[in-house]
């Protein structure tokens, strides 16, 4: 693969789509004349696009790429009920780890306001809890 290949790559990813403007089309295929490592590369593209495509044998139904793009194009909104079971099954599994571990969930609760509280910024957060945490843990081991 030489460097024009290199600097190539993206627009001939764009051309192998479809998706790529005129100039572009013209670059790739004026770059595809002479490179027979490009040529060969699209070849195998062209191999598993069409292995794929005989592979799937249930098309998707009407309307569903359009759906998809409509919904990927939308701002993502967790709802409450959403946050609700996520928040639950978090305290769930902590609380089986604690146990598990054998660590007062007492001592636990009771650190919280310390951890929050002695925060500098949110960037630091992380790296405090994983300090209490191995000072909890080092205390039970």
């Amino acid at each position: 693969m030489t460097d024009e290949c290199r600097k190539i790559l993206p627009q001939l990813h764009e051309w192998f789509e479809g998706c790529a403007d005129e100039e572009t089309k013209l670059l790739v295929q004026w770059h595809l004349r002479s490179c027979l490592h490009c040529q060969r590369l699209i070849a195998e593209w062209q191999t598993i696009a069409e292995e794929i495509k005989a592979s799937l044998s249930i098309s998707a139904p009407e309307g569903f790429e359009a759906s998809l793009r409509r919904r990927l194009n939308e701002p993502q909104l967790v709802s409450w009920r959403e946050l609700t079971v996520s928040w639950a099954l978090t305290n769930v599994a902590a609380a089986i780890v604690a146990f598990w571990l054998g660590i007062s969930l007492t001592e636990i609760f009771r650190s919280i306001p310390q951890w929050v509280l002695s925060v500098v910024g949110w960037s630091i957060l992380p790296a405090q809890w994983l300090q209490q945490i191995w000072e909890i843990v080092s205390r039970w081991a």
